[in-house]
């Protein structure tokens, strides 16, 4: 029998600064494309978005957090996917679930050097019904580790905001049971 989703953990000062630095860098590089959605097909306005598999500092970053994420999640976890997606004012994502899968683990991450409160761009987290259970400010070295099947979205930033609100995903599902 399925369980209801409940993970939703906030891990401030998440890589060390030099990690942290490194992996805004990457997300600097002039490798975004745009035509992303949170739902394909479905409509909504699509955004930013950066594939970062095999990128070595995600990768880095991934391994420097994964015992306090398993410890989190309390199970194994490996990485399937990991991308950062980019949002400017006015193209914010739409509620959805990265996995259905009961076990899979979304890791969200917040790469930026600078972010003003005022900027807004919250990660939003919804209740079966609809209702915001959770917002989560993209607060810099700040990553939120969720059980995938919650319904979320992230917001766009305010006019205020000049830049783009970056987010790292790495979708997580336990390994394959050994035969």
């Amino acid at each position: 029998m399925a369980t209801e989703p409940r993970l939703l953990h906030v891990i401030d000062g998440f890589v060390p600064a030099e990690l942290h630095a490194a992996v805004w860098a990457v997300c600097a590089e002039k490798r975004w494309y745009f035509g992303h959605q949170s739902n394909p097909g479905e409509a909504g306005l699509p955004f930013w978005k950066m594939d970062l598999d095999g990128v070595d500092v995600v990768d880095r970053m991934w391994e420097a957090t994964k015992a306090a994420c398993e410890g989190v999640a309390g199970h194994p976890l490996q990485v399937v996917r990991q991308y950062a997606n980019g949002h400017t004012y006015g193209l914010g994502g739409r509620p959805h679930v990265d996995d259905a899968r009961e076990g899979c683990v979304t890791l969200l991450y917040y790469p930026m050097p600078v972010w003003l409160p005022e900027w807004e761009g919250e990660t939003l987290f919804f209740d079966p019904r609809g209702n915001v259970r959770a917002g989560i400010a993209p607060v810099p070295n700040r990553a939120v580790l969720f059980d995938s099947r919650l319904l979320h979205s992230g917001r766009a930033p305010s006019r205020h905001c000049a830049g783009l609100r970056v987010t790292i995903a790495l979708k997580l599902e336990p390994p394959p049971a050994p035969p």
